[in-house]
């Protein structure tokens, strides 16, 4: 099956409190989403864990192909091999979602501005607004 994954993460502050959004489309219909915090660490570590959590959620869907958008020109290009991860507490997120990848027949990811992301902005965003 043909599925659509947007993902994005949150931080107030940087560090701060992080909060992830995912949205799973198959077929052009919503089928799965997810909006959580995460407690404390910087906007990439939120970005990467809520890519992370999106392939999972793709993956237990049962999606074979799978194009991924995100707002993070620096996600994308280090998940595609133009940018490499230089930091050191990012390598391990980084490599979790690579081996992730591994589930799909045919994934690509595509880069897209923030305003066609704006349902898993809204989601980290109110799980941040609604955390305890």
């Amino acid at each position: 099956m043909n599925c659509i994954l947007f993902f994005d993460g949150a931080c107030r502050g940087n560090p701060g409190p992080m909060a992830i959004g995912a949205v799973l489309l198959e077929n052009g219909k919503k089928v799965r989403d997810i909006s959580k915090c995460l407690g404390k660490g910087t906007n990439n570590i939120a970005e990467w864990n809520a890519l992370i959590e999106g392939l999972k959620l793709a993956k237990t869907h049962g999606c074979r192909e799978l194009e991924v958008r995100g707002d993070s020109q620096l996600i994308i290009r280090q998940i595609t091999g133009k940018y490499r991860v230089k930091q050191e507490y990012l390598i391990p997120l980084f490599n979790e979602a690579k081996k992730l990848c591994g589930n799909f027949e045919k994934i690509n990811f595509r880069w897209v501005k923030r305003e066609e992301n704006s349902e898993t902005d809204a989601l980290s965003n109110m799980a941040l607004d609604n955390r305890r």
